[in-house]
């Protein structure tokens, strides 16, 4: 009698066990699964960091120098000059430790040179520099400056803060006979969201 009950209780829970060994198996045997990490728990996160634009300029800063746009017909790599930053952000980046890091990004490409003229004048000086060497057989002046743009937008929620940053690489015309000398000829955006929990 009892091993007739013991049957009958085997063949209703034997499908159920079965099943959820077959769910785990397959569920361990997944490759490449994604796992989304609340990130506004991790307090490096919480806001924009040096990291993230290092990660955004090495992906841009080749797609800007390789534009058609950013050719100068020279054998030799385009000699830039690193302006200035404009930052509209609420996080606080040291502007010499940023142009340190993009100078590391532009000497690794390999698709630049980088002048020495200080990166402290303003991009009004560099266009007036450039003018000034115009018609003149030997000129020192860079064939761009390339300048940065950081821009910080909230989004209120109930209960997170959505920050999305735009970070703008641009190029701007430094050549002598250049017609678009003074203007940008290309640039670069990315951008990237924070979440933080208030």
């Amino acid at each position: 009698m009892k091993s007739h009950i013991f049957k009958n209780s085997m063949k209703k829970i034997s499908p159920f066990l079965i099943l959820n060994f077959f769910i785990i198996l397959f569920s361990g045997c997944q490759s490449g699964k994604t796992i989304r990490v609340d990130t506004s728990q991790v307090t490096e996160y919480r806001d924009l960091t040096v990291r993230d634009l290092d990660e955004m300029s090495s992906k841009m800063f080749p797609k800007l120098m390789q534009s058609a746009l950013a050719k100068t017909g020279e054998s030799q790599p385009p000699l830039l000059a690193i302006g200035p930053m404009t930052a509209q952000i609420s996080v606080e980046f040291p502007e010499a430790l940023r142009i340190n890091r993009l100078k590391n990004v532009i000497t690794q490409s390999g698709l630049a040179q980088i002048s020495g003229t200080s990166s402290k004048s303003s991009l009004n000086e560099y266009i007036r520099f450039a003018k000034s060497q115009q018609n003149r057989s030997e000129s020192n002046s860079p064939d761009y400056v390339l300048t940065q743009k950081i821009f910080e937008n909230r989004e209120y929620q109930p209960r997170v803060i959505f920050k999305t940053y735009t970070y703008i690489l641009e190029l701007i015309d430094l050549r002598q006979d250049s017609p678009s000398l003074g203007s940008v000829v290309v640039s670069e955006t990315e951008t990237i969201v924070k979440q933080v929990k208030k």
